[in-house]
């Protein structure tokens, strides 16, 4: 891998800064002086208003964006899927502050993926080439080459991103590094957890454990092993994680769940000493990074000061497919999707090897700390558009693949929690959002193909012609996401392209699952958007958005020979839709494959009928399928071929809300 600063600065042993009096010119003194090179090269001027500077941040305003800090990450990843407490851009025209694109020319290269936004308010894109980091004025800070194509968004991690309690902080799962015997009573019980005090048995019979806590893991000692009904349930070096803990009457039982087997069984406290060691794995301290997956493999993680990759990097597969969904990481557990799938048995019912829309077969867990392999899943079906979502309150991680499979895993262990099954042998751009107000996981897709020669269960399956097109219907479905039992369906008059949950302003402040439909980059695309009542699937409002009248998403036919001379891909191919993004006000953000950025909304508050399309910014080039991101007063959006940096009005309104 290769990192870069371009200002040049570690070519200069020791350096320093001045402005004469009078100018605004920067001196640099340095041993060795410039080496050939001019102040200019190590300190561009000041950004002029219109014009590009030779990192390819153009000015649109004189008025300086103000810049807050935070403890936390102010948008962590592509779809900060957690903090909707920030105001967008009320004119989507009159309040853009700068803009970037390749400064060899605009079609050079492809972001992926949504901004990121830190504490400082930094701003990090992931391009093709690239991933790059401006403040919030539009100075590039530094730009990093990684070892190929970026393969999904990238996320940013650390002590202080806030995703978690346990954010930033790895356990490490490597033997030698595990420590026995840590467990006291003394040791602080994480906010509603049970656990077992020292006095319900002798401390001889306790041993090890003094104490348990759910999340503590435990390990069969040598010799030890336990088979029923022709089940084996662990044997001797496997690990399990304490699920539950009941001190009820009697001696107190704990329910262990083994990380190979996935089994799970019951031990009284006696037996616990007998047949276990308890492990408590130490914490490790890991600083604030950016973490990114790349086409040949590798996941990487980069110090946000520098650049560099000086933190790990790891090859998780051969090759990652790409260019969709997102990196993302929680509780230490940094989750990717690898092992592009190669072969006919990836693809199980469809009669093709390697389709247009290649997918990865394998979902891993990786240490953010060192990077090392925690667990991998094999998925159904190839995941495409992942991104994952979170259940805080028990520890898993949920998706959906391209069939719209939905899965729920634990996220330390990697173990199946529960499966779902979409549509077999069909596609879908749209990924599953997760509720965490009514604890419901929405899974999107399209239904089975009606065609004779698309039936996938008699050989040979679904043929290569059977896809989906503008009117084929789909579907939403809501999910328990503690059990992955269904709630509702509903059936969709186009493909799902993306959604999102958050408070909308009409005609008070409800929660609402947003549902963006439309076939990408095909002709005569209708689009539409959808406000639906979460707990019962109920429309709440429904508007038309543009059609594509175009065989290709805006700005792809413009830019493909310039992409392929450069030898990076042709197209963008983004959704229909990017994902929505709801601010503050209940107003929803949202860009679209015809090169139209949209805000939608209520100005009066008087109901449904009062939405409306508030404001739209023109740029002739469709939008990323994560595409908006919020900070204290500044949006920024990426389409397929820049960055564009919104002012935003101060976030201090106070709303009443009522969730439902």
């Amino acid at each position: 891998m290769g990192s870069g600063t371009v200002n040049k600065r570690r070519a200069v042993k020791s350096w320093s800064r001045r402005k004469a009096p009078g100018s605004r010119t920067r001196f640099l003194h340095a041993q060795g002086g410039l080496y050939g090179r001019s102040v200019e090269e190590y300190f561009p001027p000041p950004l002029r208003l219109g014009v590009m500077n030779q990192y390819g941040v153009t000015r649109y305003t004189s008025e300086e964006l103000h810049k807050t800090h935070s403890k936390k990450f102010y948008w962590p990843d592509s779809a900060n899927r957690d903090r909707y407490d920030f105001t967008g851009a009320l004119d989507l025209t009159e309040n853009i502050s700068w803009g970037w694109h390749h400064p060899n020319g605009v079609y050079n290269t492809i972001p992926v993926g949504a901004p990121l936004i830190d504490g400082d308010q930094n701003i990090y894109l992931g391009s093709d080439d690239a991933v790059r980091k401006f403040s919030a004025s539009g100075d590039l800070l530094w730009s990093y080459a990684p070892r190929g194509q970026l393969a999904a968004a990238p996320t940013l991690l650390g002590a202080t991103a806030g995703d978690s309690d346990r954010e930033g902080v790895a356990f490490s799962r490597d033997e030698e590094t595990q420590l026995e015997d840590t467990l006291s009573p003394e040791d602080p019980k994480p906010e509603g957890a049970a656990g077992l005090v020292a006095g319900h048995a002798s401390g001889a019979a306790l041993g090890l454990f003094r104490e348990l806590r759910v999340g503590d893991r435990v390990k069969v000692k040598p010799g030890v092993g336990y088979h029923a009904d022709g089940k084996e349930y662990y044997k001797a070096g496997d690990l399990g994680q304490i699920e539950k803990v009941d001190a009820a009457g009697g001696e107190p039982r704990a329910t262990i769940r083994w990380q190979r087997s996935g089994h799970r069984s019951v031990a009284g406290l006696s037996a616990l000493s007998k047949r276990f060691v308890s492990i408590r794995a130490p914490r490790r301290s890991a600083p604030a990074m950016l973490v990114g997956s790349t086409t040949s493999g590798y996941v990487f993680a980069l110090e946000l000061s520098t650049g560099e990759d000086r933190l790990w990097a790891t090859q998780a597969s051969e090759q990652i497919a790409g260019v969709k969904g997102a990196v993302s990481g929680r509780g230490g557990v940094v989750v990717v999707a690898t092992d592009r799938c190669k072969d006919h048995l990836c693809y199980r019912y469809r009669n093709s090897s390697n389709p247009l829309t290649p997918g990865n077969n394998v979902v891993r867990g990786i240490s953010a700390s060192d990077g090392s392999s925690l667990w991998q899943y094999a998925t159904f079906s190839p995941v495409w558009n992942f991104v994952p979502q979170y259940h805080t309150s028990d520890g898993t991680v949920m998706f959906s693949d391209q069939e719209g499979n939905t899965y729920c895993l634990d996220l330390e262990t990697g173990v199946e929690r529960w499966m779902t099954e979409g549509a077999m042998g069909t596609y879908t751009q749209a990924n599953a959002v997760y509720d965490p107000l009514t604890n419901l996981i929405f899974a999107m897709g399209v239904q089975a193909y009606d065609s004779k020669y698309c039936n996938p269960f008699p050989a040979p399956g679904v043929l290569p012609e059977c896809g989906t097109w503008p009117g084929s219907p789909g579907w939403v479905r809501a999910l328990n996401a503690s059990s992955g039992r269904a709630r509702w369906e509903r059936e969709t008059p186009e493909p799902p392209a993306s959604a999102a949950v958050g408070m909308l302003n009409s005609p008070q402040f409800h929660s609402r699952l947003v549902v963006a439909m439309g076939h990408n980059c095909y002709y005569n695309s209708p689009s539409k958007i959808w406000a639906v009542d979460p707990p019962n699937g109920d429309i709440r409002w429904s508007k038309d958005g543009p059609t594509l009248w175009a065989g290709m998403c805006a700005g792809d036919k413009e830019g493909g020979d310039i992409r392929r001379a450069m030898g990076g891909r042709a197209a963008c191919v983004p959704g229909a839709w990017s994902t929505p993004a709801i601010d503050q006000r209940g107003d929803v953000y949202i860009g679209n494959q015809v090169g139209e950025l949209q805000r939608w909304g209520s100005e009066t508050n008087e109901g449904a009928k009062s939405v409306k399309l508030l404001s739209t910014l023109t740029t002739g080039v469709a939008f990323q399928d994560q595409a908006v991101a919020f900070s204290t007063g500044i949006m920024a959006v990426s389409t397929c071929t820049s960055l564009l940096v919104f002012q935003t009005f101060p976030d201090n309104l106070t709303v009443d809300t009522e969730w439902y």
